[in-house]
């Protein structure tokens, strides 16, 4: 048996196909944006692989097998591979929260939502968090521009704005241009979900409360967030509020939970009461060093049945405190 790999780049089959064949007559071509037509002479399989090569697209049956110098009638299987209707989205469990961004990820006991970089982690970490019964959302940056991500080279000039103050390397995105996110976005919620997450969080959509370097509104942001959640329920994604509490009413009845950041600080906590209403968890994260402070931050979270932890400012894990029921 020969094996062939080929990487279909078209959405929603953007990914790795390992077809096996007893003769090396495959082609793998893209078809529309919708599917994928995978045309073997018998023996057809296909599995996940790493990428060896591209394989041109072929107009029609006949292209592929003019390519192979095969009659059209022996014994070919034409496949049309769509992408598989993903699950409906699991809802995201109101129980003990962590979150970390930065170091090796370690999880505290009793953990049973981890929110971690996209980036960072593997699919296998992801299986064995999943196998010990913890939910893992995978945490995206979606209304800014990071220099040292792998896809930083896909974003066009057109939608970088002004520096991201107090981050180096990271810079405000237009979220009015959909279609030229799309594609970067897209393709960052497909990594999501082949990771094995169960969730996205999406940073940074809040960029009309700053000085971007574009005129943007709430109205951007609502339809910029409403966009991305119909994306990620496509994936069988969950998809949570990232602060922005002014959103809350127009965004609970679209989104599954919440993160918020400094509720207690900022006195903002009671605007995500509306997610705890319709049976959604809230996630609240503060950055206190005051122990008082921190006491008092957990007595409200709990007054308001949100999960609550403290933690230290670079998310590496370290001086992490749980808000206890």
């Amino acid at each position: 048996m020969r094996y062939f790999t080929a990487r279909i780049l078209h959405w929603p089959l953007r990914g790795v196909f390992k077809i096996s064949a007893p003769k090396a007559v495959c082609r793998a071509g893209a078809m529309m944006v919708v599917m994928a037509a995978i045309t073997c002479v018998t023996g057809l399989q296909v599995a996940g692989a790493a990428a060896l090569a591209d394989i041109a697209p072929y107009s029609s049956l006949g292209d592929i097998m003019s390519q192979n110098n095969q009659p059209q009638h022996d014994f070919v299987t034409l496949v049309s591979v769509q992408a598989q209707a993903a699950a409906k989205p699991v809802n995201v469990p109101n129980a003990r929260f962590f979150l970390q961004l930065q170091g090796d990820v370690r999880v505290p006991k009793g953990t049973r939502v981890i929110d971690v970089d996209l980036f960072d982690v593997d699919a296998e970490q992801v299986a064995r968090w999943r196998d010990e019964g913890i939910y893992p959302i995978c945490y995206m940056s979606a209304g800014s521009y990071e220099d040292w991500r792998p896809d930083a080279a896909q974003y066009p000039k057109s939608v970088l704005g002004h520096d991201y103050e107090g981050w180096p390397g990271e810079k405000w995105l237009d979220i009015r241009q959909i279609a030229r996110l799309a594609p970067i976005i897209t393709a960052r919620l497909d990594l999501c979900r082949a990771k094995g997450f169960m969730g996205v969080d999406p940073d940074n959509i809040d960029g009309y409360l700053t000085k971007t370097g574009f005129n943007l509104s709430r109205e951007d942001a609502l339809r910029f967030v409403r966009w991305m959640a119909s994306e990620a329920h496509k994936r069988g994604l969950t998809i949570g509020q990232k602060n922005a509490p002014d959103l809350v009413r127009d965004l609970v009845g679209v989104l599954d939970f919440a993160v918020t950041e400094s509720p207690a600080t900022y006195d903002h906590g009671p605007y995500f009461a509306p997610y705890v209403a319709q049976q959604k968890p809230v996630f609240a994260i503060e950055y206190l060093t005051d122990k008082t402070a921190i006491a008092a931050f957990c007595r409200q979270m709990r007054d308001l049945g949100f999960q609550g932890i403290n933690a230290g400012q670079a998310l590496d894990g370290k001086n992490y405190y749980y808000c206890a029921p």
